[in-house]
């Protein structure tokens, strides 16, 4: 049931990246003049990626009753979760603090300085997360 537990943590991650993904889309596609060529293949992508993140909830429900069943049955802990490491859209929020927080700093501020080292944490953590869950995917 451990291989459950972790494939339901991966996709959990996934639909959480494609999430920020689509509302990162969704946000370009409303900045999108009417006749720029790009607003169509926008929707395009936009409705891709909405399929994947249906089929990921649908997986992750398939995976939650199958742990919930083992649950039941005594063969897992249920006062476990599938929280081990921060979540995609946590560490993107800090991300984007910390970019704002550069933004308004004075230029060579020991405050800009420390945002732009946070920046550069917060991308290799996102990162590390978003190639676990590409690796785990297939």
């Amino acid at each position: 049931m451990v291989d459950a537990t972790n494939e339901l943590r991966t996709t959990s991650d996934i639909l959480l990246l494609d999430l920020q993904a689509l509302a990162d889309l969704e946000d370009q596609k409303r900045s999108t003049q009417h006749d720029d060529p790009k607003l169509v293949d926008l929707a395009a992508r936009i409705e891709e990626l909405a399929q994947r993140v249906l089929a990921g909830s649908r997986r992750q429900r398939k995976l939650s009753e199958s742990i919930s069943e083992a649950t039941e049955a005594g063969a897992i802990d249920g006062s476990e979760t599938i929280e081990t490491m921060r979540s995609a859209s946590a560490i993107l929020a800090d991300w984007r603090d910390a970019e704002r927080a550069a933004k308004e700093a004075p230029a060579g501020s020991p405050e800009r300085s420390e945002a732009q080292r946070l920046i550069g944490v917060y991308r290799e953590e996102y990162r590390r997360a978003f190639e676990a869950a590409r690796r785990t995917r297939g």
